[in-house]
């Protein structure tokens, strides 16, 4: 096993050093790690502050790209960890991340009663590293991410104003072509998801929240309205991503952090194509159970093969917030954007 310094300047060397030239270079960064399939998206504002939801499988791979990527970004700790629900492709290492870089606050939703879907040594492992600094979260809570504004948006399956015990699924005469899914009794449905503003810019991150309660944030009344770049829901899977949603947040860019054989669903990437709004669509690993016709270009693409060397995505805002750029670094593509 390399030492984490060495794991370091590897992981530097892959995503591309240029993306981290200065901690101090006044721009706000987020960078998607590589987690083979689960989820680690890392903001770094221009004032230092950091944010990170999700952290990926057990062990230590995960742990060390996420803090090789903090510390390339000159963290000497995570500001707020938020786990955005309780599988464990989304929280897997938490434990080991924190030996490697500290986490200051953790963010989390109330955790279900009897869900089967929530293992017992993570969540334990979570209460331990965690004790005496978490922060329960309802949609409308904020976090005080310095530099940027966050929001949350929803969470426990219930939008702004929802009360507890609220439905799933809520008939919306102003869409009747959008059908209900069946009810989703996993913790996906009881997704965190929130939107970073800084500037003009708008990201959100619905972690892998599903069909049922998007609907809700967008019908009758959009509760989202229009974002710049949005982290395609549940890793491109078509349990999530809803034409509805798309159609309401009207992305420019959209990025998804899929594994080489789990997400990027061929009705999920239909619908991103179809998209109007969406100029490019980047992919954190191609699916090489698809063909090039459901996968992105190559070019906005950064892992090409199962085996990889987990290459990462990195976006960048200028200041004041006014443009954006996304970077591949593994292939050398840069594609520059205007907010909306």
């Amino acid at each position: 096993m390399k030492s984490l310094a060495a794991f370091g300047i590897a992981f530097l060397l892959l995503l591309g050093a240029p993306a981290f030239s200065s901690p101090q270079d006044k721009t706000l960064r987020i960078v998607w790690v590589d987690t083979e399939g689960g989820a680690a998206t890392l903001i770094v504002t221009p004032e230092g502050g950091s944010l990170l939801m999700d952290c990926g499988w057990p062990g230590k791979r995960d742990a060390e790209r996420i803090a090789a990527a903090a510390k390339a970004a000159g963290l000497k700790q995570i500001d707020h960890y938020l786990t955005s629900h309780y599988h464990v492709d989304h929280w897997g290492c938490v434990a080991e991340l924190n030996e490697l870089i500290p986490i200051a606050k953790f963010y989390h939703h109330a955790f279900p009663e009897g869900a089967k879907d929530v293992d017992p040594k993570l969540k334990e492992a979570f209460l331990k590293v965690s004790e005496g600094k978490q922060v329960l979260v309802e949609a409308g809570s904020e976090v005080p991410l310095r530099g940027a504004q966050v929001k949350i948006l929803v969470a426990n399956g219930r939008g702004p104003g929802e009360p507890a015990g609220a439905p799933q699924v809520r008939k919306c005469e102003a869409n009747p072509e959008h059908p209900a899914k069946p009810e989703d009794t996993s913790d996906n449905a009881r997704s965190i998801g929130f939107l970073l503003t800084y500037g003009g810019f708008k990201f959100l991150d619905f972690g892998d929240l599903t069909w049922n309660v998007e609907h809700k944030l967008v019908c009758p009344t959009n509760l989202i309205g229009t974002v710049d770049v949005y982290q395609v829901s549940h890793h491109g899977l078509d349990q999530s991503n809803s034409p509805a949603l798309l159609k309401a947040i009207s992305p420019t860019v959209a990025v998804m952090n899929n594994g080489a054989k789990k997400g990027g669903n061929a009705p999920t990437f239909k619908w991103l194509k179809e998209t109007a709004s969406i100029k490019d669509i980047f992919q954190v690993h191609r699916n090489v159970q698809t063909g090039p016709a459901d996968n992105t270009s190559p070019e906005l693409t950064a892992n090409d093969d199962e085996k990889c060397e987990g290459h990462g995505i990195v976006l960048t805002v200028e200041p004041g917030g006014k443009s954006y750029t996304v970077e591949v670094p593994s292939k050398k593509t840069k594609k520059s954007y205007e907010v909306k």
